[in-house]
């Protein structure tokens, strides 16, 4: 597990973004492969596992889910500079790795677990103290609370990514996490999106239509990632593509991606224009995604 100097760091400047994405799409998949490419390109980085399932960073740590997680650990003990390290995992290259946690399934709020997570990272200057310059959110996107939607409310994450396909529901979450943003953009709050990751599915014409849909809410594709049994080859290994399969092709996808991410800065978030429902299904019936 990651130590937490007892004396602050120097302050380095923390890139923070976030990555959105409906439930199995494979927005975890990309986020632990990117990080392990950030780390690869000399960041330091630390991957915060935004959801209740506490599985985010399973592909970091060898393939085991993390026993402690920010709410478990905290109803039981306050969380402070003496023991924070007892809830942050070293994985592979030295990633720091934290999971969020959410409560037992149908008792309480699953996004109370995010909250408190950020508010704990803050307050206690976890980035500063453990020299963090890369900080990637990974975020469920299924629903959209007050709880899931604090890295972009909260001030944390400037940019946010979007994973999604050609599917339906997965178009469909997009947009809505683009609706959440526009809203939280017209009130304020700084943040925009930096671009969407299409993992692909292999429906029809899925590049066709991800780059229209791109078009029409007016957020650039920067990366398409191939389906592929790799993905799963490499977490029967215990780890991402790029740590265990790292001359594939697949592996070369995910530096891709990372490098578009590397090139752009937090003033080049768009602040999208969602589409309508009907609108969404005119697109997946254009491209013959949908019977």
């Amino acid at each position: 597990m990651a130590q937490v100097a007892a004396a602050e760091a120097t302050e380095t400047a923390v890139r923070e973004i976030a990555i959105y994405g409906k439930g199995s799409c494979g927005k975890s998949t990309v986020a632990t492969n990117i990080a392990y490419c950030f780390q690869q390109m000399g960041q330091k980085v630390m991957l915060v596992g935004c959801s209740p399932k506490s599985d985010s960073t399973v592909f970091l740590l060898g393939g085991r889910i993390p026993t402690r997680n920010i709410l478990d650990y905290s109803r039981s003990t306050p969380i402070t500079d003496a023991n924070i390290q007892e809830i942050i995992y070293e994985g592979a290259r030295g990633i720091k790795c934290v999971e969020a946690g959410g409560p037992a399934p149908a008792e309480g709020c699953a996004g109370r677990g995010v909250a408190l997570a950020l508010d704990v990272l803050k307050r206690l200057k976890v980035y500063r103290k453990l020299g963090i310059t890369m900080v990637i959110y990974d975020v469920i996107a299924d629903v959209v609370c007050g709880g899931f939607s604090q890295p972009m409310r909260g001030g944390y994450a400037r940019e946010v990514y979007l994973v999604s396909s050609g599917e339906l529901m997965a178009v469909y979450s997009a947009n809505n996490i683009c609706a959440a943003i526009a809203d939280l953009a017209q009130s304020g709050v700084d943040v925009g999106v930096g671009g969407i990751i299409v993992n692909e599915r292999g429906v029809a014409r899925e590049r066709d239509l991800m780059t229209e849909f791109g078009e029409r809410i007016g957020v650039p594709i920067i990366g398409f990632i191939p389906r592929s049994p790799l993905v799963q080859q490499a977490e029967r290994l215990g780890g991402t593509v790029v740590e265990k399969l790292p001359r594939s092709p697949q592996a070369q996808c995910y530096y891709d991606v990372a490098n578009a991410i590397a090139a752009r800065t937090p003033e080049d978030v768009a602040i999208p224009t969602p589409i309508t429902l009907p609108e969404i299904m005119g697109l997946l019936r254009k491209y013959q995604a949908l019977d």
